[in-house]
C-alpha cells in the first residue's frame, strides 16, 4: 500500500508541473495572438495540444492509480501531510483559475482576429473583379515598345 502513496504524489506533481506549463505557453502565445504572428500562433498552438495529450495521459495515469489504492482501503494514512494536501489543492485551484482566466482571452483575441481576417477577405473579394484575368482588350493600332 505504501508503495502506491509516493507514486500518486509523483503523479499529482507531475500534472501540477504540465498544467503551469500550460498556463505558461497559453501566456507566451497571448503576444503571437496580439501581433498577428501566424507562425507563432501555430506553433503555440501545437505545443500546448501536446501538453494536453500529456495531461490526459496523466490523468489516466492517476485515475488507475487511485482505483489500485482504493483496493487498499480508503481514507488517509499517516503518510498524506494534510499541509501538503492543502497546498496541494491551492496551487490546483490557482492554476486552474490562471487557466480559465488565459483561454477567456485567448478566445477573445482570436474572435477578434476571426473578425479581421472576414473583414480582409471582404475586401479581396471586393477587389477581385478588378483583378481577375479576362481577354485584353484589343488595341491594333497602338502597339507598346514600338
Amino acid at each position: 500500500m505504501d508503495s502506491h502513496l509516493p507514486q500518486l504524489a509523483a503523479l499529482i506533481e507531475t500534472r501540477l508541473l504540465l498544467v503551469r506549463n500550460l498556463a505558461d505557453s497559453l501566456e507566451a502565445s497571448r503576444s503571437a495572438l496580439l501581433s498577428n504572428d501566424a507562425e507563432a500562433i501555430a506553433r503555440g498552438a501545437a505545443h500546448q495540444a501536446e501538453l494536453c495529450r500529456q495531461w490526459g495521459r496523466l490523468e489516466e495515469q492517476i485515475r488507475q492509480e487511485r482505483e489500485q489504492r482504493s483496493g487498499y482501503g480508503s481514507g488517509q494514512t499517516g503518510n498524506e501531510s494534510p499541509q501538503g494536501m492543502a497546498k496541494l489543492e491551492d496551487e490546483w485551484a490557482e492554476l486552474s483559475a490562471r487557466i480559465r482566466h488565459l483561454t477567456r482571452v485567448h478566445l477573445s483575441l482570436l474572435r477578434h482576429l476571426n473578425r479581421s481576417l472576414a473583414v480582409l477577405a471582404r475586401v479581396a473579394e471586393s477587389c477581385a473583379p478588378t483583378y481577375t484575368a479576362g481577354p485584353l482588350p484589343s488595341d491594333a493600332g497602338t502597339q507598346v515598345g514600338g
